[in-house]
């Protein structure tokens, strides 16, 4: 299948059923959040970071469709 990959980590991980799993593409992370919510509905309680290509972001980005996606958990630290 073709799209997304996307990993979680952490306690992130633990909430879904797979670490890694693939996800239709999306045209940014916003519209990607949303359906990950959709799907996984216990995300929303949790707090994370989005990586696109093991690069953090902060606001929405679009998507081309093949990316790697992690989703991690709060780092600490300082």
């Amino acid at each position: 299948m073709e799209g997304l990959t996307v990993k979680a980590f952490g306690m992130i991980a633990e909430k879904l059923p797979e670490q890694e799993f693939k996800f239709p593409k999306k045209e940014n992370t916003e519209e990607l959040l949303a359906s990950l919510y959709n799907e996984y509905p216990n995300l929303k309680d949790l707090d994370f970071s989005l990586a696109v290509n093991q690069q953090l972001i902060q606001q929405n980005t679009p998507l081309e469709g093949d990316e790697e996606i992690a989703l991690l958990p709060p780092f600490s630290g300082g």
